[in-house]
């Protein structure tokens, strides 16, 4: 059982190391040539499976395993997600550009979510589902603001954008409500599912929730460009209604 554990995160690992390749190599090629295009973006999205990689790594060797009322605790899988969650939410937030309460407020909302697991996997009893309880609000809190709060306070426009943020949020929203069932399913919960099953199971989603989200966005990188140039209109029409205004020919 060990054994397989060890396979899966082994697995986990090389994943996750390989959907780091594309956005970290547009990172480091816009940086060569100068021009630092999207490296915010792109550098958002290599950490996300960067330090997931990193993570399963820890996993696989065995570190981070920290005994607790409730069982052995994979301290790195939740480290992991404390870093890469707020990280996925952060690249739908620079597609959207909301105002900085509305994205601060989702992340803190979203760092509930996994304290929460957290403290429902280390104790037992009543304790444990009270605070899987609130982790299941604050998802619900979330899972609001990442379908409407969000893309009502989206400072862009442009269809494009918009179509990439929305295939990306779906993703995302569809996927994490998967996690707490597993948590249920798993000894963390009702027992149903075995150490390696879990493993497995969240190692699935990780990638496809991970790997498939960065692979998503770089392949409909053209949307960043057209960030760009939404903010280049938006100077330009800025530019352009306080040259009215001043323009003396109008006296």
């Amino acid at each position: 059982m060990i054994v397989d554990t060890t396979v899966w995160a082994w697995i986990g690992a090389a994943a996750m190391a390989a959907g780091t390749v594309p956005p970290l190599w547009r990172w480091v090629a816009g940086s060569d040539d100068g021009s630092d295009s999207h490296a915010r973006h792109y550098a958002t999205l290599a950490g996300v499976t960067g330090v997931a990689a990193l993570a399963y790594v820890a996993m696989a060797l065995g570190f981070g395993i920290v005994s607790t009322p409730g069982g052995d605790l994979e301290a790195a899988r939740y480290l992991d997600w404390l870093v890469t969650t707020p990280l996925l939410i952060l690249y739908l937030g620079l597609l959207a550009r909301p105002s900085r309460r509305v994205l601060g407020g989702l992340i803190a909302v979203d760092v509930v979510i996994i304290a929460g697991g957290v403290a429902a996997s280390v104790t037992t009893g009543t304790a444990s589902w009270v605070a899987f309880g609130v982790a299941g609000a604050a998802y619900v809190a979330l899972v609001y603001g990442l379908l409407v709060t969000l893309p009502r306070s989206a400072s862009t426009e442009c269809g494009r954008v918009r179509a990439v943020f929305g295939t990306l949020r779906n993703i995302t929203v569809v996927l994490w409500t998967l996690y707490p069932v597993v948590w249920l399913l798993a000894p963390t919960g009702f027992g149903i599912l075995t150490p390696a099953t879990e493993m497995l199971v969240f190692v699935y989603l990780d990638v496809v929730s991970k790997v498939g989200f960065v692979a998503v966005a770089v392949a409909g990188a053209d949307a960043l460009d057209r960030l760009g140039l939404d903010e280049a209109d938006a100077a330009a029409a800025f530019e352009s209604s306080g040259a009215a205004v001043t323009d003396p020919s109008d006296d």
